[in-house]
């Protein structure tokens, strides 16, 4: 009788000890997961926005003389506008993806903090201008969104270049 209680210890110790070990397993899977999902978001950013378009919209962007109003907006080309209004679209998406933590705020900074920055310090007019027009105070709401989060995160923390910041790191 004392062997079969003993046994029923014994598993009643190992089934406690076999639920601590899958419930530590799922979390370093989980964290293994956030990781893959992570580096995916970054990959599939870096992908779908480095294209030859989102490229010209950002030059069109920061060659603008500092901040813009409607009346000069009306003054640039019509490729231009088309230019500024895909990055408006692209920021926009970028601002819902962060804000909704579907892409860490980290690589869009990495990635864009100064197009997202001069980008809506120069069309900051023009955008309240189209907001009066349209009566949308929601008009690229999302791009503001990320503009002031942005500016928020390097006024607690001034961003370091890359070439700085990681000098030592060897690839």
């Amino acid at each position: 009788m004392d062997d079969i209680q003993f046994l029923a210890n014994l598993a009643e110790i190992f089934g406690g000890l076999a639920v601590i070990f899958g419930i530590g397993f799922g979390f370093m899977e989980y964290r293994r997961y956030k990781a893959i999902e992570r580096r995916e978001a970054a990959a599939t950013l870096a992908r779908s926005f480095q294209t030859s378009e989102l490229s010209a919209a950002i030059r069109v962007v920061l060659e603008l003389p500092a901040p813009i109003d409607t009346a000069k907006y009306g003054e640039l080309s019509e490729e231009d506008k088309n230019l500024i209004w895909f990055l408006f679209c692209s920021f926009e998406s970028i601002g819902i993806l962060v804000f909704r933590s579907d892409l860490p705020i980290s690589l869009v900074d990495e990635f864009f903090s100064i197009p997202i920055i001069e980008g809506w310090r120069k069309l900051s007019p023009y955008v309240e201008d189209l907001r009066g027009e349209v009566h949308g105070p929601q008009a690229w709401e999302w791009y503001q969104w990320l503009f002031e989060q942005l500016t928020e995160r390097h006024q607690a923390s001034p961003r370091v270049p890359a070439h700085i910041k990681h000098r030592a790191k060897q690839p």
